[in-house]
């Protein structure tokens, strides 16, 4: 089979930008003497601390979208040793980091900051690249004062950025511009992972300048905030030299043309970003002002909807969504937010009628909408039809194991039917995924004595609670 021309000219760029990044890879790599494993165990040790200091985001449906794109890029990375784990911290400061072992962070801010999804697709490559180049475990060697726990310490002080209180941000930012100058990423690293961060962004499917605007975005701001430095830039150094590098690899081969890849409406992710990130004062103003100049702006009704409802003021959230789903009534996720926002107004039936007919509604993704799978559980579970609400409780913890409310309700599902052995377990998941030890252990304890020897859920509590006693 003959080749076009323009196939060609993607297939020699592609190679001669792996071959650049192989090579320079190599020699950096060569640096690193901590085992794959090794890095692997100090990343889940960083990870535990982490949890202790930053708000970790618990939406559903941003979580889902971060996953989505993040693994479409790991997928492209070939054989590695480290399963890729991707959070999303709640802080206004835009960034992202990854810890030794395949954690990668971003912050709400940067899905606020960024205009696309291409540009959110060209952090996390970057940052997977440097996963998979070993740069993070390589810098811990390189510092010697540098700990798992002042790690975990600078880390959740630069992605909390500027949330909480003036003083709690001002103390963070001083440990996260200290901490920096031990986490920064030196120039070859940064060369590295933006080759074959652009490599693995080509094989996807995304647009290879979504980094490169990013990047020109974060300059322009560090130029206004000036002499602060948003805390990105404080670890991902030489910006200037990155985005003519860049500019100069993408010279080499054909002008992208698209159309590229999305796995979803990124607007509406920004929205609903916007909305956790911000009090929902400051969210209603900003999605006002959106609607005020276009009063057609249907996403800014959508946004709006939501802050109203952060609020606590349903009623209103309700009527503006209504205006949204009025301007775009094909909308999935409009008509996902309004059988919510039935379910906090306390009306079950409504909840149900709607998210059942968004779930049975033709099309993909509609019966894996999480979210959707969720709220119809606990409408069920409201209405104490337990045996309707059990499946799809269980679908959402399957998919989002690390989600630590459907243990809950798990726990409250297994309890009512009288399975308080079960009921137990989910609890003991519940807590210790919110890092309630005691909590955790005493129901662990309940769950062994209430489970049948030999179970799969009786052998796991053994083993959660073994960990949990463990020494750390």
């Amino acid at each position: 089979m003959l080749i076009r021309r323009s196939q060609r000219k993607v297939l020699f760029f592609m190679v001669s930008l792996l071959i650049s990044s192989f090579l320079l890879g190599a020699f950096i790599r060569d640096a690193c003497a901590l085992t794959a494993e090794e890095e692997k165990k100090m990343g889940k040790t960083v990870l535990l601390e982490i949890e202790k200091e930053a708000d970790f985001m618990r939406d559903l449906t941003i979580q889902t979208f971060i996953d989505k794109l993040g693994y479409s890029i790991v997928d492209q990375v070939g054989p590695t040793p480290f399963e890729f784990k991707f959070y999303v911290i709640n802080g206004l400061d835009p960034n992202a980091f990854a810890i030794p072992g395949g954690y990668i962070f971003v912050t709400t801010g940067l899905l606020v900051l960024a205009e696309n999804e291409q540009e959110v697709a060209g952090v996390l490559s970057h940052e997977i690249a440097h996963v998979t180049q070993r740069h993070i475990a390589q810098m811990i060697e390189r510092s010697k004062r540098l700990n798992i726990a002042s790690m975990a310490a600078i880390l959740a002080a630069m992605l909390a950025g500027r949330g909480g209180t003036a003083s709690q941000a001002g103390a963070a930012m001083a440990t996260a511009t200290a901490g920096a100058l031990q986490l920064k990423y030196t120039r070859e690293m940064e060369t590295d992972a933006d080759q074959n961060g652009l490599h693995y962004l080509i094989k996807a499917g995304y647009d290879p300048n979504g980094l490169i605007n990013f990047l020109n975005r974060i300059q322009r701001i560090s130029l206004a905030i000036a002499p602060n430095i948003p805390p990105y830039l404080l670890t991902h150094p030489a910006i200037e030299s990155r985005i003519s590098l860049m500019d100069n690899l993408l010279q080499m081969g054909p002008k992208p043309t698209g159309p590229f890849k999305t796995v979803g409406n990124f607007r509406k992710i920004r929205a609903m970003a916007f909305v956790e990130e911000r009090e929902p004062h400051v969210a209603i103003t900003h999605f006002q002002s959106l609607i005020d100049a276009n009063p057609d702006y249907w996403e800014g009704f959508y946004g709006l909807g939501l802050a109203y409802r952060k609020m606590g003021r349903f009623d209103k959230s309700m009527e503006v969504l209504q205006r949204a789903h009025s301007l775009a009534p094909k909308d999935i996720d409009i008509s996902r937010e309004l059988g919510i926002t039935y379910f906090f107004l306390g009306k079950m039936d409504q909840a149900i009628e709607s998210l059942e007919a968004i779930r049975s509604t033709p099309g993909e993704g509609r019966n894996s909408d999480l979210l959707i799978l969720y709220y119809l559980g606990r409408g069920y579970q409201e209405k104490g039809d337990f045996a309707q609400a059990l499946p799809l409780f269980l679908k959402v913890q399957k998919e989002k194991p690390e989600f630590a409310d459907i243990y809950y309700h798990l726990g409250s599902v297994y309890g009512r039917t009288g399975q308080k052995g079960l009921s137990h377990f989910y609890f003991g998941k519940h807590f210790k995924l919110r890092r309630e030890k005691n909590n955790a252990l005493l129901h662990f304890r309940t769950a062994i004595d209430g489970l049948e020897r030999g179970s799969p859920e009786r052998e796991e509590a053994q083993r959660e609670m073994k960990e949990l006693t463990s020494p750390q």
